[in-house]
């Protein structure tokens, strides 16, 4: 049965106090090039908050404790790995860092006349039949291509650092080993600190890449918004930036009211 009306408004009344704006999350992956793919994100990322925020409220232990933590691992892991995948395939494919991890070389067999190996046989004297072949480029399947080697080649490109990157491995290895066969194998532990650390390390994350493809010139940063009123800030990722606007708010909300006044 549903809770009653007012007892659902009170609930999302206290996760969304301790929660951004819309605009915030719609701003938050601002260098991801397909509007569809942005707009998941952000949704994927605000779910991952508010039911943190709900079950941290309710203040969950053990087993539901456990099930909080999963929920955030698989997430933020979906989230890291869709923006991954959208970058290097995207914005950087034609780079030699992508064409290694998209390609392989086949060995594909080819014809040669007898002359050809006639020659070969006289030369090297090989044991057996011989057989003549060259290497060809081939496309990897997507679906197969492991994470890990995703975030090695993001590495090389300067996308990320070595500690983002081990951070982001962490938390995919950690998704993989959902399954509870896996995680009784493993010995994997799901506790608030490895939810914890999945989330605090997303702004690393989205800064660094953000950084390399604003340098590249494949993304542009949006100019950070200002509101006055109950919502001071909108967004702003620069912590001197903010501390900044959050000292003028007062100003130009009195300001605002000034120019109110003079013109009624």
């Amino acid at each position: 049965m549903a809770f009653q009306k007012k007892t659902k408004q009170k609930i999302a009344s206290y996760v969304e106090a301790h929660l951004p704006d819309e605009e915030y999350y719609k701003n938050y992956f601002w260098f991801i090039s397909d509007a569809a793919l942005k707009i998941r994100l952000a949704d994927e990322f605000k779910t991952a908050r508010y039911i943190y925020k709900l079950l941290e409220g309710l203040q969950v232990k053990d087993e539901l404790l456990v099930a909080q933590c999963k929920i955030q691992i698989l997430l933020y892991a979906s989230i890291y790995e869709a923006v991954l995948h959208h970058i290097l395939l995207q914005d950087y494919a034609s780079t030699p860092e992508v064409i290694n991890l998209t390609t392989y070389e086949h060995k594909k067999r080819i014809n040669v006349s007898q002359v050809i190996l006639g020659r070969i046989q006289t030369q090297y004297n090989p044991v057996g039949a011989i057989s003549v072949f060259e290497n060809e480029k081939r496309s990897v399947d997507e679906r197969k291509i492991v994470f890990e080697d995703k975030a090695e080649t993001a590495r090389q490109l300067g996308l990320i650092d070595l500690k983002i990157k081990g951070v982001i491995c962490d938390v995919y290895s950690m998704r993989n080993a959902i399954h509870l066969h896996a995680e009784i194998r493993r010995g994997v532990t799901y506790d608030l600190e490895a939810a914890q650390k999945a989330y605090w390390h997303l702004q690393g994350f989205t800064t660094q890449v953000g950084d390399k493809l604003s340098r590249d010139g494949k993304a542009t940063r949006p100019i950070p918004l200002i509101k006055v009123g109950r919502n001071r800030i909108q967004t702003c990722r620069k912590s001197w930036l903010r501390k900044i606007l959050h000292w003028l708010s007062p100003l130009l909300t009195r300001w605002n009211k000034s120019v109110r006044a003079w013109l009624n």
